[in-house]
């Protein structure tokens, strides 16, 4: 266990997050406290603060300090908070099937430059079980690979679309990204492809790079690198997505989930 100023941090697992305890997410904008939490952030990547009731607007603050906020395009199921567009309702109904972001392990707001920096998730109503959300650590990925597969990463970009795979680029969601990137705090190297947005590389094409994509893929999400978050009503998550990817668990029905989601790009705040 980290200490420092009376708030602590409990490891999720040994590769990835950390409970924030003895601090509430909407205290941690006093000076002191925001420090700690940047710090432990660039350190864990993920960091999950106990039950503490808040609303749309004091999440879009607290995601403000991390760096300029995120407003989704207009599209089919993206619902923003009314008089809080920069926040969605991640809502799923009882009689509902599609999982807003549950079909491919993702980061968010990659086919944007500046790209997405933070994200969190505040649960205002959850399924009384189901609904997890999976990490993966791509520092750590990364550092498992050989030294020649990373050397030939390192010279490769990827173009990311929100339109996905198998369709035509979004005209303009659609952004270019080295595919390994350095913590700019820590000064690790990660990965930085994934399967809901990355189209190809740079200079190839979609069959030719599609079996190295798949290749990392399933590399980045082995079990060794990844951690799983089960949901408390009002509970708080959040996370890197310069250097993890998630994937949000379909696994209940017959229940209502509604969990508010605010993202910050990259950037000086």
């Amino acid at each position: 266990m980290v200490t420092e100023k009376d708030v602590y941090f409990r490891l999720l697992t040994p590769e990835l997050g950390a409970v924030v305890e003895n601090l509430s997410w909407t205290a941690a904008s006093k000076f002191q406290n925001l420090e700690t939490i940047k710090s432990a952030f660039d350190q864990y990547l993920v960091l999950i603060f106990e039950p503490h009731a808040g609303s749309a607007e004091q999440l879009r603050d607290f995601v403000r300090l991390f760096g300029p906020l995120f407003e989704h395009h207009k599209d089919d199921g993206v619902l923003p908070v009314e008089d809080v567009p920069e926040v969605l309702q991640m809502l799923k109904e009882p009689e509902g099937k599609r999982l807003f972001g549950g079909s491919d392990w993702h980061a968010d707001v990659t086919f944007r430059d500046p790209a997405g920096y933070v994200s969190a998730l505040h649960a205002k109503q959850v399924p009384p079980v189901g609904g997890d959300t999976l990490f993966a650590n791509t520092i750590a990925a990364f550092s498992a690979l050989s030294s020649g597969m990373q050397d030939m990463l390192r010279t490769l970009k990827a173009v990311h679309s929100y339109s996905g795979p198998d369709a035509p680029d979004h005209p303009t969601e659609t952004a270019i990204h080295p595919v390994v990137r350095r913590h700019p705090k820590t000064g690790q190297e990660g990965l930085y492809v994934n399967q809901m947005f990355v189209t190809r590389f740079e200079g190839m094409t979609a069959r030719e790079s599609r079996p190295f994509l798949d290749f990392l893929d399933e590399h980045m999400t082995q079990y060794e690198f990844t951690a799983r978050v089960s949901w408390k009503k009002n509970q708080l998550v959040m996370w890197d997505n310069r250097f993890t990817l998630h994937y949000p668990i379909n696994d209940f029905s017959g229940h209502r989930r509604l969990l508010y989601r605010c993202t910050a790009v990259e950037g000086q705040n």
